[in-house]
């Protein structure tokens, strides 16, 4: 079921980025009245999520080959608005130092991200990690894999849901 107001994400087939608000704890959609009487844009909308989801502090756990280099970060926290992380522009700059300029990240569920480095990416050879973890959560959020530069979001690939 789509909810009453979305917007796209450039190149995705199943995932949109839906506005809401945090209500006893829980993520909640706005209903198109009520989205069509706050009056902002999407743009001014994202503006004032990417403020607040700079404002969450979660640490990422880098996961190392055996030769000790880094292949992908994870981050968890039992947030609700933990994948909305990736919106924030301090997410790029996290981790820029780490992956470069271009990240690949899984939003298996509401509660996980998964940043993985854009060049020379193996980020397929963990599809049965994601997919788990996707398949696992009560929230699901996606299955496709997205691209954060500073061009912003787009969708480039999908793990596959066997």
């Amino acid at each position: 079921m789509r909810p009453e107001v979305s917007f796209p994400i450039s190149g995705a087939r199943h995932t949109l980025l839906v506005p809401g608000y945090l209500a006893d704890g829980d993520p909640h959609y706005f209903s198109k009245k009520d989205w069509e009487a706050l009056g902002l844009t999407w743009d001014a909308f994202r503006g004032r999520a990417a403020q607040n989801a700079t404002q969450k502090k979660v640490a990422a756990q880098l996961i190392r080959d055996r030769n000790k280099v880094v292949q992908y970060a994870a981050v968890s926290s039992d947030d609700p608005l933990t994948a909305t992380m990736i919106l924030a522009p301090s997410f790029l700059k996290t981790f820029k130092d780490i992956f470069g300029p271009t990240l690949l990240v899984a939003l298996p569920n509401r509660f996980t991200v998964y940043v993985f480095p854009d060049l020379a990416s193996g980020y397929k050879d963990y599809s049965s990690l994601v997919i788990q973890a996707y398949q696992d959560s009560a929230y699901p959020v996606s299955l496709e894999v997205f691209e954060i530069s500073p061009a912003g979001i787009r969708a480039v690939g999908a793990f596959e849901d066997n």
